[in-house]
C-alpha cells in the first residue's frame, strides 16, 4: 500500500467518524445521555438530603460513623477529659485508678454510640474490624489494664503508668479531633 492509499483510507475513516458525530442518531444519543446525567445528579442530591450530609462526611473521613454530638460538643468532652487528667495531680493511687476507669467509660460510651455491638467493652472492641480504628490495639491494651484494676485488688498503678494508659485513650480522642 502506498502513502496515497493510506491517506485516502485515513480521510475516509475520519470523515465517517465526523459524519456520525454530526448525524441525527448521535444527537438523539446525546439528548438521552444528558437526561440520564441530570437524573443521576438529582438522585445523588436526594440521597444526600435523605441520609444527611453530616453523617456521610464524618463516615467518609473517619471510616466509621462517629456520633454527631462528639463533634458538636467538644467543649464538654474537653472538660470531662481535663477532670480525668486532673486526677493525676493527686498523690493518691486510687485517683489514678479512677482516672483510668473514667477514661475507659468515656471511650466505651463512644464505641457503643458508633454502633459496635457487644455485652461489654471487651466484646465491642473484639467486634471492631482490624484496620477500622488505628488505635484499636491501644484500646484493647488500655481496657485490659482497666479490667485488672477492677478485678485485681493488689494491682498497683503509679502516676507515670496512669499517664501512659490515659495517653492510649487520648490518641483515639485526638484521632476524632475531639481534643484538638
Amino acid at each position: 500500500m502506498d502513502s496515497y492509499t493510506i491517506q485516502i483510507l485515513y480521510n475516509s475513516i475520519v470523515r465517517g467518524i465526523s459524519d456520525f458525530f454530526h448525524s441525527s442518531v448521535f444527537q438523539v444519543f446525546e439528548f438521552f445521555a444528558a437526561v440520564y446525567v441530570i437524573i443521576l445528579f438529582i438522585d445523588l442530591v436526594l440521597l444526600i438530603i435523605q441520609r444527611g450530609p453530616g453523617k456521610n462526611w464524618r463516615q467518609m473521613r473517619y471510616g466509621v460513623d462517629i456520633p454527631s454530638e462528639l463533634v458538636t460538643k467538644k467543649d464538654k468532652m474537653k472538660e470531662q477529659w481535663s477532670k480525668i487528667k486532673k486526677r493525676l495531680e493527686s498523690e493518691n493511687e486510687s485517683e489514678y485508678k479512677v482516672a483510668i476507669i473514667e477514661a475507659d467509660t468515656i471511650i466505651d460510651d463512644l464505641i457503643t454510640r458508633m454502633g459496635y455491638k457487644g455485652a461489654n467493652m471487651s466484646e465491642r472492641l473484639a467486634n471492631i474490624p482490624e484496620g477500622q480504628l488505628a488505635e484499636l490495639g491501644e484500646m484493647k491494651e488500655a481496657h485490659e489494664i482497666r479490667n485488672r484494676i477492677i478485678h485485681e485488688e493488689d494491682f498497683k498503678v503509679d502516676r507515670d503508668f496512669a499517664k501512659g494508659v490515659l495517653k492510649k485513650y487520648e490518641h483515639l480522642l485526638h484521632h476524632f479531633e475531639v481534643l484538638d
